[in-house]
């Protein structure tokens, strides 16, 4: 059994299908196509997927959504084409949602948060804390809220970071090295850039304990 996160592509474009399965591939992802209403169905129903990107045809108007639920409900679904109406109703149910013609960034970005919200919850809660500056691979950054296992970043939007990356915060002289598990446009009318989500990558066991000691003090533990 392959240990490559699965992604289930169900849309009635072939082209788009093909496509979006030879990014995912190219990510080191598992992508199943899934070119018909039927064959989506049979997909989720019969095997274990980290993923589901459907057309919202599929999704809502066939009802793969509620199949899909029934059989994997922490499966995370992403949303591709339709209208306003279909953003909204993807937006109030907190579903992902992508628009047409696919952009190749914004749909592995959305991948990847889906990935990350689809594992079990972490072990500790994530308190919000005001800007904390970090220097992140050389640029300058602010930590915006923390947990003992990661963290969020806000970023410059033109920036991009590699999986793994240094992070140093100069005030307290904490140096880590962390991975990055999502990055994202805030959501419209926020006064962030980019947002980063990230986990500790490998930490001593001097390095573990002196992030949860940082934690503990900003956020008033």
């Amino acid at each position: 059994m392959s240990a490559r996160p699965v992604v289930v592509v169900a849309s009635p474009d072939r082209i788009e299908v093909e496509m979006a399965c030879d990014w995912l591939t190219a990510e080191g992802l598992e992508p199943v196509p899934a070119p018909s209403l039927q064959t989506a169905r049979r997909e989720v129903q019969s095997r274990t997927y980290d993923v589901l990107i459907a057309d919202a045809r599929f999704a809502f108007d066939g009802d793969l959504q509620s199949v899909a639920r029934s059989h994997n409900a922490r499966g995370p679904l992403i949303v591709i084409g339709g209208d306003k109406a279909t953003e909204a109703r993807a937006e109030r149910n907190g579903i992902f949602h992508v628009g047409r013609p696919l952009d190749q960034a914004l749909l592995l970005c959305h991948v990847a948060m889906a990935i990350a919200e689809g594992r079990p919850p972490r072990r500790s809660p994530r308190t919000v804390i005001p800007p904390f500056e970090a220097v992140v691979d050389r640029m300058t950054g602010y930590i915006i809220d923390v947990s003992n296992e990661g963290l969020r970043l806000t970023l410059p939007r033109s920036c991009t970071l590699p999986p793994h990356f240094a992070l140093r915060i100069p005030l307290i002289g904490v140096s880590l090295t962390a991975r990055r598990v999502w990055m994202s446009a805030p959501p419209a009318g926020s006064s962030h850039a980019a947002w980063c989500g990230v986990e500790l990558y490998q930490p001593t066991v001097r390095a573990e304990q002196t992030w949860r000691t940082f934690v503990g003090t900003v956020s008033g533990r």
